[in-house]
């Protein structure tokens, strides 16, 4: 086997990929032909681990990475704002604003929601009093589409992480 040099961005030369192909073609019609018999029980584990799949052969989805990048970096700019008064004022003040930003942060929109709860309430009353009840339902019936969707969105976004091998082309 000769050794070929990757190009400058890290991706495999023409060269290499064309090794790759015909290795795979050379296992599937090892596989495929009427020698399947005599190969060994454990064979597509032994070539799995001597030859994994390559890097851009396999999709691994990580959607929480940018929401988990998105809060750290929340998290690191509250804390740096609150770290301000500590050069001139001390650790006291500097973990009171900080416990102050955080305290705003969590309980505005708590306070916003107890508050908005009682006008929520007369506005469905009066909505109600002002639709058919056909209406109500086909609306209900919306609504209830629309939060399926959502929870079915979020079931898929929680299942396992798997490598995925990509199809060959």
């Amino acid at each position: 086997m000769t050794m070929h040099a990757r190009t400058s961005d890290g991706n495999p030369t023409p060269a290499e990929l064309e090794l790759d192909r015909r290795m795979e073609v050379f296992l599937d019609e090892m596989v495929s032909s009427s020698v399947r018999e005599e190969l060994p029980a454990d064979f597509a584990s032994r070539v799995v681990a001597a030859r994994p799949f390559a890097p851009w052969e396999v999709a691994r989805p990580s959607f929480w990475r940018l929401p988990v990048a998105v809060g750290l970096g929340l998290l690191a700019g509250s804390l740096g704002l609150a770290l301000t008064p500590l050069w001139s004022l001390g650790p006291a003040t500097a973990v009171t604003v900080w416990a102050e930003l955080l305290a705003v942060a969590f309980g505005s929109p708590v306070a916003t929601l107890v508050a908005a709860l009682p006008l929520l309430a007369e506005g469905t009353e009066r909505a109600a009093g002002a639709v058919s009840p056909g209406a109500v339902a086909l609306l209900g019936g919306g609504a209830a589409l629309v939060a399926g969707s959502l929870l079915g969105a979020l079931a898929r976004f929680r299942r396992p992480e798997l490598p995925v091998a990509r199809p060959r082309s």
